[in-house]
C-alpha cells in the first residue's frame, strides 16, 4: 500500500465511482443478512451478501459488471452486443438481459464444456432471452478471446455494428468490473456499520474481477478484512497477479493513491476439482448444508466450491470460532437445473 493513501469513507467512494459512466440495470444495495442457523452449526457470525438478488433475469454479480461496462451502448454507435465464456456462463444470461433492456440484439460464443447445447440451465435462458448462439468445441476459456475476434469480424462483415465484450479477459472490461464491486463494498460498509459489526473474512468465488473489486474497495475504506478468493477455474495465467493489475488500473481511475501486487492476494484454487464446471462431492454438501440451514440455493460451478471452502477454512481453524464472516453470494442458481444427475447422484450426501 502507498504511504501517501488516506482512506475514504463508504459515501466519499461511492461519489467518485459515480463519475463513471453507467447505465441502470440491478436493484441496489442487495441486502446483507445474518444467517443464524448456518452460523449456530459452524461457530461463526455469518452474513450472506445476497447479490443473487440483483433482480437482472435470476440475478448475479456480473449485473454490478454490466452496468459499467455496457455504459458505452449509450453512445448510439452499436445495435448489438457480442460476448462470450463457457455454455453455462452467468456473465452470458446476464448479459443477454442487459442488451434486451438496453433493445439491442445479442451474440455468444461459448465453449462446448461439460455441458454443452444441453436444453437447461442457463443455456435455456439463453433461448428464452432471444440470443443468438454458437457453441464452439474444447474447454479452454482462455480461448474465447479469439472466437470472439472471428464472430466479430463476420458481424462487421453483415453490417452489424457489435460492442464487444471480452468480459474476464479485458483490460477495460476487468477494470470496470472492478470498480462496480468496490462500489458493493461501500454498500456493505454501511450496511456492517447499520448492523455493529466489522468483517473479520470475506469469501468471495471469483475468477478475477468480483474479487477485484472487493480487494480494492477493502483498502480503500481501510477494513482489517482478510478477503479470500475461492478460484472456480485452474488457470494457465497468473491469476494472482491479473487480480493486482486490475486493482491497480481501477485505483489509477478513481484517483486513489493505491498500488497493489500479486503478494497481497489471498486466491484459492484447491476447491475447483477436475475442472472448470466440474461439480464436487463437497460443494453438493456445501449446497445442501445451506439449503437446508437457510433455505438459500447455491450454485454448482462457483459458490458452492466456495461455500465449502468456507466451511474448511472454519474446520481447519483458519477462520476462527466466533469470527464475523460475510460470504459474496455471486448467483449463479440456474446452473442447478443442468446438474441435475450430478446433484441426484449426491443424494445421500
Amino acid at each position: 500500500m502507498n504511504n501517501n493513501f488516506n482512506p475514504l469513507s463508504a459515501e466519499e467512494l461511492t461519489s467518485r465511482i459515480n463519475k463513471i459512466p453507467r447505465v441502470n440495470l440491478a436493484q441496489l444495495p442487495t441486502v446483507l443478512e445474518f444467517a443464524p442457523n448456518i452460523s449456530k452449526e459452524l461457530g461463526i457470525n455469518l452474513y450472506i451478501k445476497r447479490d443473487d438478488c440483483t433482480a437482472l433475469a435470476f440475478g448475479g454479480n456480473k449485473t454490478r459488471h454490466l452496468e459499467f461496462i455496457m455504459a458505452k451502448t449509450l453512445s448510439g454507435d452499436y445495435d448489438c452486443i457480442l460476448t462470450g465464456a463457457a455454455s453455462q456462463s452467468n456473465f452470458c444470461r446476464q448479459a443477454v438481459a442487459a442488451a434486451n433492456k438496453l433493445n439491442l440484439d445479442s451474440y455468444l460464443v461459448l465453449m462446448h464444456g461439460i455441458k454443452g447445447n444441453l436444453m437447461q440451465g442457463n443455456f435455456l435462458l439463453y433461448n428464452i432471452l432471444g440470443a443468438n448462439v454458437d457453441v464452439i468445441d474444447g474447454e479452454n476459456l482462455e480461448e474465447i478471446p479469439k472466437h470472439l475476434d472471428i464472430k466479430y469480424n463476420e458481424l462487421i462483415k453483415e453490417g452489424r455494428k457489435p460492442l464487444l465484450i471480452y468480459g474476464g479477459f479485458g483490460k477495460e472490461d476487468t477494470t470496470l468490473a472492478g470498480i462496480s464491486y468496490a462500489n458493493a463494498m461501500a454498500e456493505i460498509d454501511l450496511q456492517m456499520k447499520e448492523q455493529n459489526f466489522m468483517a473479520d473474512h470475506l469469501f468471495v468465488t471469483a475468477a478475477n474481477m468480483t474479487q477485484a473489486g472487493c480487494e480494492l474497495g477493502a483498502k480503500i475504506l481501510n477494513w482489517p478484512t482478510r478477503i479470500q478468493g475461492i478460484s472456480p477455474v485452474y488457470w494457465e495465467m497468473d491469476i494472482k497477479k491479473d487480480i493486482a493489475r486490475i486493482c491497480n488500473d481501477a485505483a489509477k481511475m478513481l484517483d486513489i493513491n493505491l498500488e497493489f501486487s500479486h503478494k497481497m492476494i489471498n486466491h484459492d484454487n484447491n476447491y475447483v476439482g477436475e475442472k472448470y464446471g466440474a461439480t464436487t462431492e463437497d460443494g453438493i454438501k456445501a449446497t445442501k448444508l445451506l439449503a437446508n440451514k437457510e433455505g438459500i440455493i447455491l450454485d454448482p460451478v462457483y459458490t458452492s466450491k466456495g461455500f465449502a471452502a468456507l466451511i474448511d477454512y472454519v474446520e481447519k481453524g483458519i477462520i476462527k470460532k466466533g469470527e464475523n464472516v460475510i460470504f459474496m453470494f455471486t448467483g449463479g442458481s440456474p446452473a442447478v437445473f443442468a446438474y441435475n444427475d450430478e446433484i441426484a447422484n449426491n443424494s445421500n450426501q
